[in-house]
């Protein structure tokens, strides 16, 4: 099944290149195998945030009373936007159970009830963040290691060249394919994290974006519900 991948000349350089060129070529290929991985949790990740985020937005639109945000919450726990209904609703109890009476908030309450919006939406953030700093670090190194090995594979090349004591291309030419394929390896690894890295990031402000609009709907009902007059 793979053999038009073992018998081609691109196979035969890697057989035939020194331990320093076939490490290189190891580590690009376990970071690629780590940053397809990635690229595809998160994809799937982002994917279901996407949906359910659609889905809690929906049913936002029609929530004016606080009962009604508490239900939406409940029903939307495994995405961003329901995290932060939920965590941002127990910081809402706490106060409450705080107080003695009647529950109203004043304004200290409501300060203090933006402060812990803007804290869990930085969360909600980093925790959809994670991994992502592999794919941006990976786009960055890939090619420098590749050149890496490519200098290191040149410089064998001009060795074996001033041993054969020929510069013939029959005797440059195989050396000098050999150490460009770290190259090309390095690029191979390098572009599709890029790609990758770019595409979720702007998912992820997205998100954010998200999360601000949902926190300002949060606010306005706790203001109409409870806020002292």
């Amino acid at each position: 099944m793979f053999n038009f991948i073992f018998e081609s000349p691109a196979w035969q350089l890697i057989i035939q290149a020194d331990w320093m060129t076939k490490f290189v070529l190891l580590a690009l290929f376990f970071l690629s195998v780590a940053c397809i991985s990635i690229v595809a949790f998160k994809f799937l990740m982002f994917k279901k945030e996407k949906n359910l985020n659609q889905q809690l937005f929906i049913r936002l639109k029609g929530v004016k009373t606080f009962n009604e945000l508490l239900s939406v919450g409940k029903n939307f726990k495994e995405c961003s936007g329901g995290k932060f209904l939920i965590q941002n609703l127990k910081e809402l109890k706490t106060l409450f159970n705080d107080q003695e009476g009647e529950q109203k908030l004043n304004i200290q309450d409501l300060e203090y009830l933006e402060l812990t919006i803007n804290q869990t939406i930085e969360q909600l953030i980093m925790e959809n963040e994670s991994y992502l700093p592999i794919l941006g670090t990976s786009a960055a190194v890939s090619p420098l290691v590749g050149l890496f090995g490519t200098v290191w594979g040149l410089i064998h090349s001009f060795v074996n060249i001033s041993q054969e004591k020929s510069a013939d291309i029959s005797v440059v030419a195989p050396g000098i394919a050999e150490a460009l394929t770290t190259t090309l390896a390095g690029l191979m690894v390098a572009i599709p994290a890029m790609i990758a890295f770019h595409y979720f990031s702007n998912e992820l402000r997205k998100q954010e974006q998200q999360l601000d609009h949902l926190a300002d709907k949060y606010l306005s009902i706790i203001k109409k519900t409870f806020l002292k007059s």
